[in-house]
């Protein structure tokens, strides 16, 4: 019986052999195609800046610079570069000051205005604690056509910068009429 039951399984493992494949006729199929690599997302497009943010910022650089004009005045041809350099930086302040007028209010913009005041502020003290500044207006020859042009930079750059400031300002509602005075009543 045992030879007859490996018999059984010799013949049951064997299987005819498959049948003959047919050679292809035709072009062997193209290769497959790679799918293209998805694309990155596009970052979220950057917020506009606040144009009174950066009207302020461009301000605060003039500001920064309108003393540090007078360290490089060392004789007549200096003096007048510097001087030329004053008059394109109070033309600028008054073309920001022009800008800044015409933008509406927004809450928000407080920050921006008290980074100004405190750039005003600096611009006071420069002018008293500068050794470049005090050693230019000093100069009784330079004094003269340098307090012409720092005039110019007050009247016609800060000057108007604080009338834009102003009119910026969120308009307040008019305050109450107070009330007609009680006549004393008669018994």
């Amino acid at each position: 019986m045992l030879l007859l039951s490996m018999m059984a399984a010799a013949f049951l493992g064997c299987s005819p052999p498959p049948p003959p494949v047919a050679a292809p006729t035709g072009p062997p199929p193209p290769p497959p195609v790679a799918a293209p690599a998805p694309k990155p997302a596009l970052p979220p497009p950057k917020p506009a800046p606040d144009p009174y943010e950066v009207a302020v910022g461009e301000i605060a650089k003039v500001l920064q610079r309108y003393p540090a004009v007078y360290s490089g005045v060392r004789d007549a041809t200096s003096a007048e570069k510097a001087i030329e350099e004053i008059g394109r930086l109070t033309k600028r302040l008054g073309e920001l000051s022009a800008e800044i007028a015409k933008l509406p209010y927004r809450a928000g913009q407080e920050k921006h205005t008290l980074t100004l005041q405190a750039e005003l502020t600096r611009l006071q003290t420069a002018q008293l604690t500068s050794p470049d500044m005090q050693r230019v207006l000093a100069d009784p020859d330079m004094q003269i056509t340098f307090l012409a042009a720092h005039q110019s930079f007050l009247i016609e750059g800060i000057g108007h910068l604080g009338s834009a400031l102003l009119a910026r300002q969120p308009s307040v509602p008019p305050a109450a009429a107070p009330a007609a005075p009680q006549s004393p009543s008669t018994p």
